[in-house]
């Protein structure tokens, strides 16, 4: 799964979106998986629902969240997303989050052997972290990927 091809397959990049708290941000991050069928419905409840109990372990770094589940909560294909808030939501254990990147992998290895990699590479220069947030069109988010790649 390449994140580019992926954000580009599913038009899933949203910038500079509205969010009142933390659990309307991952509604905002996973709807475009949701309409494109990537995900279903239940798969949304679920992070929320393991949010609440376990706190936002997906958040890797200030103000950069993955919201992802187990694949059988919902995984219909391979997809990413990123979204942008216009202002940060603070999350159950205190972090404030604006940059959300949605992910759903359909096993463990998708998961860990090309997703995270992937995410690690993007976000290893903390000049990254502001030129998403600059971003306006879903092509300036293109372009800083290609960058790194």
């Amino acid at each position: 799964m390449n994140l580019l091809d992926s954000l580009k397959e599913n038009n899933s990049v949203v910038l500079q979106q509205e969010a009142n708290n933390w659990e309307e941000a991952i509604k905002v991050c996973m709807k475009p998986l949701l309409e494109r069928n990537s995900i279903e419905e239940k798969y949304i409840e679920n992070i929320i629902k393991r949010t609440k109990e376990l706190g936002p372990f997906y958040i890797l770094a200030p103000g950069l969240a993955m919201p992802h589940e187990r694949p059988e909560m919902g995984v219909n294909k391979n997809s990413f997303s990123l979204v942008t808030l216009k202002n940060p939501v603070l999350f159950p254990d205190g972090q404030e989050v604006d940059i959300l990147i949605g992910l759903a992998a359909e096993n463990d290895e998708v998961h860990a052997g090309e997703a995270i990699p992937q995410i690690v590479m993007l976000f290893d220069d903390e000049d990254i972290f502001s030129k998403i947030r600059e971003a306006r069109e879903p092509q300036d988010i293109y372009k800083l990927i290609e960058e790194k790649a």
